[in-house]
C-alpha cells in the first residue's frame, strides 16, 4: 500500500522511518494490528518494536485468553 500525505500536515523534519512508527505505534496501541504486523511495519523486529513501546509507554495487549493460550501451547510442548 502506498499512503500519500497532504503537504501541509506538520511533518517537517520527520523521516519516513518516523512516520511509518508512529503509525504502526497508533494502530496497535488501537488493537487495528498485532504486535507482529506493527513490527513488520517499521521493519523491526519483535524486541525491537517493544523497545518502541516501552519507550512510548505503550503496554503490551496480553489479556487472560493469551494467558490461556500460551499454558495451553506450554502442556502440549514436547519434554525432554
Amino acid at each position: 500500500m502506498v499512503l500519500t500525505l497532504p503537504d501541509n500536515l506538520p511533518l517537517a523534519g520527520m523521516t519516513e522511518k518516523q512516520v511509518t512508527e508512529d503509525l504502526a505505534v497508533s494502530f496497535y496501541a488501537a488493537r487495528r494490528i498485532t504486535l507482529v504486523q506493527a513490527a513488520d511495519m517499521t521493519e523491526s523486529s519483535l524486541i525491537e518494536f517493544q523497545s518502541l513501546l516501552k519507550s512510548r509507554r505503550i503496554p503490551l495487549h496480553y489479556d487472560e485468553a493469551d494467558l490461556q493460550q500460551d499454558l495451553i501451547t506450554l502442556r502440549e510442548l514436547p519434554r525432554p
